[in-house]
C-alpha cells in the first residue's frame, strides 16, 4: 500500500514530507516544547477551523509562549497548504514550537517560533471499526496529574501518552484507557471516553483530568438538545467493566464504539443501541456544520 499524499508547510515553505525539514535545536524537538492542534478537511473545508485554533492559542498561553503569527495569516498557511495537497478528505496538524535556541531549559533562549503544518490524505476509517467496535485495555501507566501538566494544554510533550499506547499494542489491543492517581477514568490516549449503564450516558467530568475534547464538547451539546440521558461523573474501573457500552470520541475519528474491554465483552460484545443513535447524531451535526464552515472557509480562499 503506497504512502497517503502528503505536504508540509515549514514557516510558509510548502514542500512534499521528505523535503521538510527543522532544527535538531528547536524546543519542541528537544523538550516537547511546542503546541498543536488536529482537525480534518470535509470536501476540502476544514472542520470546527476557529475551534481548534481557539483551543490553540489557550494552549500557547498556558506556556506563556506567544504566537507571532496572526490567526488569519496561519489560516492563509493553512489554505495554501491544502491547495498543494488538492484532496477532498485531508488530516491537518497545526504545531507551533517555541523556536531555535542555545541548549537549556529556560523558555527564554528559544528564539522566533517554527511553525509547520502538515496535511496528508485521511482516507476513511474502516467501516469494520464501527460495525464490531475495537478492543482497549485499563493501562498501568496514569495520566499526568493535572497538577505536573495541565491535560487541556495539547502540548508535544506526549510522552505518557506514549507509553500507555505501548501498553495497548503488546496487549494487542488498539488503545488505552488511562486512570488519574485517585484510580478514575480519564480518557484514551487521544480520545475521550464514554460509558452507558442502564439508559445512562456517562462521561468523565474534566476535574478528573482529561481534554476538553471538541467532539466531547459538541457530543455534550447535543445531548442536551436531544434529551439523551447524560451525566458527567466521576467513574471507577470496575463501573467501566460493567458498563453496557462504551464509545470514544475525537475529531477524526468521530464517535467509535468500544466491544472489547481488557480480556472481557462489553455488553453484548456489538455496537450497543445508544452508541448508534449518538453516531447518528453527530454525522447530522457534522453535516450542518460543514455548511457553516464553507461560509467561513470560502473569505480565507478569497484571501489567495
Amino acid at each position: 500500500m503506497s504512502e497517503p499524499k502528503s505536504r508540509v508547510n515549514v514557516n510558509g515553505i510548502i514542500t512534499p514530507p521528505e523535503k521538510a525539514k527543522i532544527s535538531v535545536f528547536d524546543r519542541g524537538f528537544l523538550y516537547g516544547d511546542s503546541v498543536y492542534e488536529v482537525t480534518q478537511t470535509y470536501d476540502g473545508v476544514p472542520f470546527l477551523l476557529e475551534e481548534h485554533l481557539d483551543r490553540l492559542w489557550f494552549s500557547a498561553e498556558q506556556l506563556d509562549m506567544h504566537i507571532s503569527i496572526e490567526r488569519w495569516a496561519l489560516k492563509k498557511q493553512i489554505a495554501l497548504t491544502l491547495k498543494e495537497l488538492d484532496v477532498p478528505s485531508a488530516y491537518i496538524r497545526i504545531i507551533v514550537s517555541r523556536g531555535e535556541g542555545n541548549l537549556g531549559l529556560d523558555p527564554n533562549l528559544g528564539g522566533r517560533h517554527n511553525l509547520v503544518i502538515i496535511t496528508k490524505d485521511l482516507p476513511p476509517y474502516p467501516k469494520t471499526l464501527y460495525s464490531h467496535g475495537v478492543h482497549v485495555i485499563i493501562a498501568e501507566t496514569l495520566r499526568n496529574s493535572a497538577g505536573s501538566l495541565d491535560p487541556n494544554i495539547k502540548s508535544g510533550n506526549y510522552l505518557n501518552n506514549v507509553m500507555a499506547y505501548s501498553e495497548a499494542k503488546k496487549r494487542g489491543a488498539y488503545d488505552s484507557v488511562m486512570l488519574n492517581r485517585e484510580g478514575k477514568v480519564t480518557e484514551c490516549t487521544t480520545s475521550n471516553i464514554w460509558m452507558v449503564k442502564d439508559g445512562l450516558l456517562r462521561t468523565p467530568p474534566l476535574s478528573s483530568g482529561l481534554l476538553s475534547g471538541i467532539t466531547r464538547r459538541h457530543l455534550i451539546s447535543l445531548c442536551k438538545q436531544h434529551q439523551v440521558n447524560f451525566n458527567e461523573t466521576e467513574i471507577n474501573p470496575e463501573e467501566l467493566m460493567q458498563a453496557d457500552e462504551i464509545f470514544i470520541t475525537s475529531t477524526t475519528r468521530k464517535l467509535l464504539p468500544i466491544t472489547r474491554l481488557n480480556e472481557n465483552s462489553v455488553g453484548t460484545g456489538r455496537p450497543g443501541a445508544m452508541t448508534k443513535q449518538l453516531i447518528q447524531l453527530y454525522e447530522i451535526h457534522v453535516t450542518e456544520q460543514h455548511k457553516k464552515d464553507q461560509q467561513d472557509w470560502k473569505k480565507i480562499l478569497e484571501t489567495l
